[in-house]
Parts: C-alpha cells; sequence; structure tokens
C-alpha cells in the first residue's frame, strides 16, 4: 500500500496550523512522522532536540521516509539545515513558552491597528516586554550564553515583527538562522500615521477633562467641609461632657468638704 505524501496527513502536534500544510512543509516545519517506528522524530522536533543529534536525527528521518515511499519528503528533510545557536535557543524558548510568542504576535497586530499615540505606545510596551521575557527564556535554555548570542536573539526577535516568515518560524519553532532587523534597524514597524487630533475634538476634550477636575474637586471640597462639621460636633460634645465632669466634680467636692464638717472635732 503506497504511504500518503505528508503535506496529506493530519497534523496533530502542539501548534495549530495557520498557513496551508504545503507551505508549512516546505520550509520543514509541522511535519509528523507516520507510525511505524517511535524512534523518529516529527520535523518539528528537530529543531529543539540537543544540537549536536539534529544530523544524526534528520538522517534517519530522511531514510525512514525514502523507505515508506516518500521520496519527495525523504530530499527535503535531508536538504534541512541545523540551527544556529540562537535560533536554536529561541525554538526551544518557544516551544516552551508558547503564551510569550502569542503576546509578542498580538503586539505586533496591535502596532499595524494602532490609531493612536497611546496605542502605539501600549503596543510598543507590551513588544518589549514579550521580547525581553523571550530572550530571557532562550538565554536560560543556551545556560546563559554569550552576550553575542545575546544579541543575536534581540535582534532576531526584532526582526520578526516585519518578517511574517520569520514569525511563522518562531511560533512553530523552526527557526534555521537568526534575522535582521529591516533596514538595518532594530526592527521598527512601518506604522500607520497617526491621525492629528481634530481641533473642535480636542477643545470639547480639554473642556470635559477641566469639567472632571471640577467636579473632583467639588466633591473634595465637600468631603472637606462634612469633616469640619463632624470635628465642630465632637468639640461641642466634648465640651458638654467637660462641663458636666466639671460640675459633678465641684458637686463631690461640696459634698466632701460638708461631710468634714459634721466630722467630731
Amino acid at each position: 500500500m503506497t504511504a500518503l505524501p505528508l503535506s496529506l496527513r493530519p497534523f496533530s502536534g502542539p501548534y495549530p496550523l495557520t498557513r496551508p500544510c504545503v507551505q508549512v512543509l516546505w520550509r520543514g516545519a509541522m511535519m509528523r512522522v507516520m507510525p511505524g517506528d517511535d524512534s523518529a522524530p516529527e520535523v518539528a522536533d528537530l529543531y529543539v532536540i540537543p544540537l549536536d543529534k539534529f544530523t544524526p536525527a534528520r538522517d534517519a528521518l530522511a531514510q525512514r521516509l525514502k523507505a515508506e515511499g516518500d521520496a519527495d519528503e525523504a530530499k527535503r528533510v535531508a536538504k534541512l539545515r541545523k540551527p544556529s545557536v540562537a535560533a536554536w535557543a529561541l525554538n526551544r524558548a518557544a516551544q516552551s513558552h508558547p503564551e510569550l510568542v502569542s503576546k509578542l504576535v498580538d503586539s505586533h497586530k496591535m502596532l499595524r491597528q494602532a490609531g493612536s499615540r497611546q496605542a502605539v505606545e501600549e503596543a510598543s510596551v507590551t513588544r518589549r516586554q514579550a521580547v525581553a521575557a523571550l530572550a530571557d527564556a532562550a538565554m536560560t535554555e543556551l545556560d546563559r550564553g554569550s552576550l553575542q548570542t545575546r544579541d543575536r536573539v534581540n535582534r532576531t526577535l526584532l526582526a520578526v515583527a516585519t518578517d511574517a516568515e520569520g514569525e511563522a518560524d518562531l511560533a512553530a519553532g523552526t527557526l534555521v538562522r537568526e534575522l535582521e532587523p529591516s533596514g538595518g534597524g532594530w526592527g521598527e514597524m512601518e506604522l500607520p500615521p497617526v491621525p492629528e487630533p481634530d481641533p473642535a475634538k480636542e477643545d470639547a476634550r480639554v473642556a470635559d477633562e477641566a469639567r472632571e477636575r471640577a467636579r473632583a474637586r467639588e466633591i473634595e471640597a465637600t468631603d472637606a467641609e462634612s469633616q469640619v462639621d463632624a470635628a465642630k460636633q465632637a468639640l461641642a460634645e466634648a465640651r458638654r461632657r467637660a462641663k458636666q465632669a466639671r460640675s459633678a466634680a465641684d458637686k463631690a467636692a461640696e459634698e466632701a468638704r460638708e461631710a468634714e464638717k459634721k466630722i467630731p472635732g
């Protein structure tokens, strides 16, 4: 019985397919080995196993595919490149922390859709946090690693902002090499121009803010007056009690003097 091409086989790995399977397969990602030889890893696993195991594991997978009759797929697998150290560390981090990759990808969408300076600033903060967290996770995979590797990791994470293919590779944990931010910069995205505020709307906004501040001050004043009234009432009550206490003390003293007069001399 002829085996189905890998591009037609269902994928049951940990990451959902976001592109046509044949495209992912062509780039060496998201391919699953059919049951029969438990020792043969899926292609996505090749990018996270120890680097010194990549070549023998890739060759073993290619040989198995060839034996199953998938000659084209076997040729593609045989040509897969071993990931660089920085790419391997990012693959490990991405597969271990998919929530951080999602946060980074979401920040790119937020930046592209930003329609105000505030939205750009908020998305930029989210992006910086995601980049820093993923970089830390990648360096942990390398037991700290070198400053040069850290720089390559950072630059790759910045580059995926404008590299859809690189972003997809990062999400799948199948990066092969480091990426460079476009234009030689640090991955600054081509954002839509932020519209200048409409003068009338800006005046209305300023007026609304002024009214809000006035209401807040009025509430503060009312609270202060209430506190003053309460303090006055407390003072009046304290004076009343003090007067009563003084009267009681004077009466007690008078009674004491009267009592002393009755004592036989």
